[in-house]
């Protein structure tokens, strides 16, 4: 069955006209009559007894009427649709959207608080008036509309700038739809003030617009990790648009350089409501690799239940390096990649430690390099640096893993060579210094060669920590008489 009436304010006033009449008024009655569903019948019923009509259910008799002795005073006896108006005014002033109605000569047959409100008037003062008098409907363009409604019928609709005459400027969106009645086209207008979206939307875009300019990544995923949100920042640290990513899950950036422990970790302590910080180094959409400094929090619901987690990224990528680089300069020497004298003293006693306690044997040797000083002068100090790097070049070939070689002074080299003895550490020191007396440079004028001097000591009694050890074996290469290129102290 098709719905009787056009419009609500009809179906009301039919309702008004039964009670009025004493008609045995039901619920399922009149959705039958009606055409919709008892649901919306009782929600027209609850319309009427908020807007001060007497209504109620009569047990006894089974049906809705009006308390004893109402009687409407202005019951409408015909279809005049300004007494059927009237009749409901009470019902349309409690809606919260605008509604207004115009003849087709333009008069304003009703019109209620909410339009009052919106357009900056009392209701009164639009009541009665002709829309063509509007000053502001003409410059806002809603007489254009006007018009083309009661010209073509139908239904259109659209958003408005106007400014009230007290000089408030509002936004709101408009409908007009045509009714005729006894032959006559009157036009039905409801408008929505737009500026309370409007001003949540701003605060939206500036949200987002701040978003977007922050110099860190905000990326928001659902409790599987299904990327929900990424900001623009996304393409500019992974190489992946927005459009790329929205959807899919964060291990796309995973490397192999993160453990499976860490990511474990990581999930469990966001899953039970608490924020997790740390770094991951990820993988661009080119490849390449990056470090990342992410804080992940859960977003919680009114009921405190996680329904999301947002990730806030900063790319630290120049930071690890840099701290990298700093780390080498600490312990390394600069021109030749070995260790630096400290990080010798730091490693190499916590070795003799060891040694010590399990009773095992170690052995030190103190490389100098003959006559450096002469070779600078003579073929130039870049010459010099080639040499002191090839000469480090040729004791890690001689070294294992858990040796350690450091730079201790400018010519001068150590190797410390835990579990070995002095059979073995001199098979290594003669390997060494025979290898590098091989070696020809390219000086300022000719090819040249170099040589070493070596000097072992044991670790022992007399020589019980790594600072007796490098005194004996310099003091051996100082006491040599038969010349350079030797290994001496086994």
């Amino acid at each position: 069955m098709s719905y009787k009436y056009r419009h609500k304010i009809d179906a009301l006033t039919a309702i008004l006209r039964k009670l009025n009449d004493n008609e045995r008024v039901t619920a399922g009655a009149l959705a039958q009559e009606m055409g919709i569903s008892e649901r919306t019948i009782y929600r027209y019923l609850e319309n009427l007894q908020a807007a001060g009509y007497p209504i109620y259910f009569d047990r006894d008799a089974g049906f809705y009427r009006f308390a004893e002795n109402f009687k409407l005073s202005k019951a409408p006896v015909d279809n005049d649709l300004t007494q059927a108006l009237d009749l409901s005014r009470k019902v349309v002033n409690m809606a919260t959207v605008a509604i207004a109605v115009f003849r087709g000569n333009g008069e304003c047959i009703l019109c209620n608080e909410a339009m009052g409100r919106l357009l900056g008037s009392q209701e009164q003062t639009i009541y009665g008036r002709n829309f063509r008098e509007f000053a502001d409907w003409r410059e806002s363009g809603l007489l254009d509309m006007a018009e083309a409604v009661l010209q073509s019928g139908g239904e259109r609709s659209g958003d408005f700038k106007m400014v009230t005459a007290a000089g408030r400027e509002v936004w709101f969106h408009c409908t007009m739809m045509s009714i005729v009645r006894r032959g006559e086209c009157c036009i039905s207008m409801t408008a929505q003030n737009l500026l309370p979206r409007m001003k949540k939307e701003l605060q939206v875009a500036k949200f987002f617009a701040a978003i977007n300019e922050s110099t860190n990544l905000v990326m928001v995923t659902d409790l599987q990790g299904t990327i929900k949100y990424v900001s623009e920042k996304i393409h500019e640290l992974t190489g992946y648009s927005a459009e790329e990513i929205v959807g899919r899950n964060p291990r796309i950036f995973k490397t192999e350089k993160t453990s499976p422990t860490l990511y474990a970790r990581l999930w469990n302590t966001i899953s039970s409501g608490y924020e997790w910080n740390g770094e991951l180094c990820n993988r661009r959409k080119d490849g390449s690799t990056y470090w990342e400094h992410m804080r992940i929090s859960p977003i919680l619901d009114a009921n405190s239940v996680i329904t999301h987690y947002v990730a806030v990224k900063q790319d630290i990528t120049r930071r690890r390096a840099l701290d990298e680089e700093l780390y080498h300069y600490a312990i390394l020497d600069n021109l030749t990649g070995a260790y630096n004298r400290q990080m010798l003293e730091k490693l190499g006693n916590r070795e003799v430690s060891l040694a010590q306690r399990y009773g095992r044997p170690m052995m030190l040797l103190i490389l100098d390099i003959d006559y450096l000083s002469r070779l600078n002068h003579h073929h130039g100090y870049s010459a010099g640096d080639e040499v002191l790097r090839q000469v480090v070049t040729v004791c890690r070939t001689q070294m294992r893993e858990t040796d350690i070689l450091a730079r201790i002074e400018s010519d001068s080299f150590a190797l410390l060579l835990p579990e070995a003895d002095q059979d073995g550490a001199y098979n290594v020191a003669e390997r060494i210094r025979q290898q590098i007396a091989l070696l020809t440079f390219s000086g300022l004028a000719a090819e040249f060669s170099c040589t070493v001097s070596i000097a072992g000591t044991l670790l022992s009694v007399d020589c019980s920590n790594l600072e007796q050890m490098l005194l004996a074996a310099q003091h051996l290469l100082n006491l040599q008489h038969d010349g350079f290129n030797r290994v001496t102290g086994f």
